[in-house]
């Protein structure tokens, strides 16, 4: 059920964070699509629910990472779920917004989940919003060469759109937005900050342990969409039943996948990403342009310690990997495209690094795939004379090997421990630790959105 949302509606929930009261409006309606694969359409209303689980998010299956983070509270599942949510103080008037863009591996998640509560980052005096958009075999397949943008883009800069016209009625300033996005939505968050079509829709941007993929080619994304098509024959993929597009997909990404080389132990393979349309920039990840596109007043940059080792904690074949197999990978790298901290004298030092064979696949696979663009980009952004701030997360997870993995940000970050509380990641953390971690984690985030230019 949805009803109308009016200037004086009521919210969804009252609350007290941190002995400030919040309220929040949850399950509005900014977009809808008349077809699968279609691009989003403007849209309202609000869903009658009583708490953030019962938000529907984009269908998916249980992400990889869920041996350490855990699943949190299962929300139902939509294809029709272009939903937004919005936390705000009590009497907020012309505040800063924070427009959140969940990752997931371009898979998986939902600004619904629980995990993103927003109630104690309003606290603090922002008004947050978290967003749904299309994943998966939703968002990757159907016939994308004649759109402007990847499908999921096109829902966040309708969102976007949304932000600018409704926000003011939730005490929002819509002239000071600041996306932020994590992981994949990182990569989302980026590409919207050097579009000139959202130029004055976003003043600052945060990239938190931003992803830093190439995107698929337009070959690619057919060769996909093609196999998808013949496991669901004699059906087409936009009419076909969810469930049997979904198990398509994911036969079609197999399928893709042993045609390909098997990857050297350093890197942490993806499933479904963006494909590049002819709305998308082919320079997005050269940080030199990106510099001298993005339009955002300041960005914020955000990265964990060892982010790779949410892939390789588990592994049996990373968590044994012996020093031969470790040089035989990453000796062939250009010493360039390695961590300093693996690096001497020009060449690979190995062993001599002093860290054990599993940390420095961790350490190059952190930095190539997730540190590397960040760091070459606060370089740049800065003599582009853009304000950049620089954060890095460094806290580590008493669960072995898993150190300060991909993703271990999250709970501190929304400060909601509650939310956490099947994650494995977080077992051995006090709640006084906790505390201490989100105070500084949400404080320097909300430090950020809040400055004045």
């Amino acid at each position: 059920m949805t009803g109308t949302l009016g200037r004086h509606d009521s919210p969804t929930l009252r609350e007290t964070a941190t002995g400030t009261g919040v309220r929040a409006w949850l399950g509005l309606r900014y977009a809808c699509t008349n077809r699968r694969f279609s691009l989003p359409q403007p849209a309202g209303g609000r869903l009658e629910v009583q708490r953030l689980a019962e938000v529907p998010v984009f269908p998916q299956s249980p992400g990889r990472l869920a041996a350490f983070m855990g699943t949190g509270r299962d929300n139902p599942q939509s294809e029709n779920a272009h939903f937004l949510n919005v936390w705000a103080p009590e009497d907020a008037d012309r505040l800063p917004v924070m427009v959140f863009i969940h990752g997931g591996a371009w898979m998986t998640g939902g600004g619904a989940q629980e995990w993103y509560d927003g109630a104690r980052l309003a606290a603090r005096g922002i008004v947050v919003v978290t967003v749904n958009y299309r994943l998966g075999a939703l968002g990757h397949l159907g016939d994308q060469s004649r759109i402007g943008l990847p499908l999921p883009a096109e829902d966040l800069i309708m969102a976007l759109q949304w932000v600018q016209e409704q926000i003011h009625r939730f005490g929002g300033d819509p002239g000071h937005i600041t996306l932020v996005g994590q992981s994949a939505g990182g990569w989302y968050g980026h590409l919207l900050s050097v579009l000139p079509g959202t130029r004055g829709m976003i003043h600052q941007v945060a990239h938190l342990s931003m992803g830093t993929r190439a995107p698929w080619s337009q070959l690619h994304q057919q060769h996909v969409h093609q196999l998808a098509t013949e496991a669901v024959g004699p059906q087409d993929p936009a009419e076909a039943p969810l469930s049997l597009l979904l198990s398509a997909g994911a036969q079609a990404l197999q399928a893709s996948r042993q045609t390909q080389t098997r990857p050297p132990l350093s890197h942490a393979p993806a499933g479904y990403l963006p494909v590049q349309t002819p709305g998308l920039p082919e320079t997005l990840l050269d940080p030199d342009w990106a510099a001298s596109a993005v339009h955002a007043r300041a960005v914020f940059l955000r990265w964990t310690a060892e982010e790779s080792a949410a892939f390789f904690w588990n592994s049996p074949q990373h968590l044994q990997a012996t020093q031969d197999q470790v040089d035989a990978d990453l000796g062939t790298w250009a010493v360039q495209d390695l961590p300093d901290r693996l690096v001497q004298g020009g060449r690979f030092t190995g062993a001599d690094s002093g860290l054990s064979p599993y940390r420095q696949l961790v350490d190059a696979s952190s930095w190539s795939q997730f540190q590397r663009f960040p760091s070459e980009f606060a370089q740049s952004l800065q003599a582009a004379c853009v304000t950049t701030v620089v954060d890095p997360f460094v806290h580590a997870s008493p669960l072995p090997h898993l150190h300060s993995a991909h993703c271990f940000d999250l709970p501190f970050q929304f400060g909601n421990a509650a939310a956490w509380q099947d994650a494995p990641m977080l077992r051995g953390v006090t709640e006084e630790e906790f505390e201490r971690i989100s105070e500084d984690t949400m404080g320097a985030l909300v430090a950020f959105i809040s400055q004045q230019h």
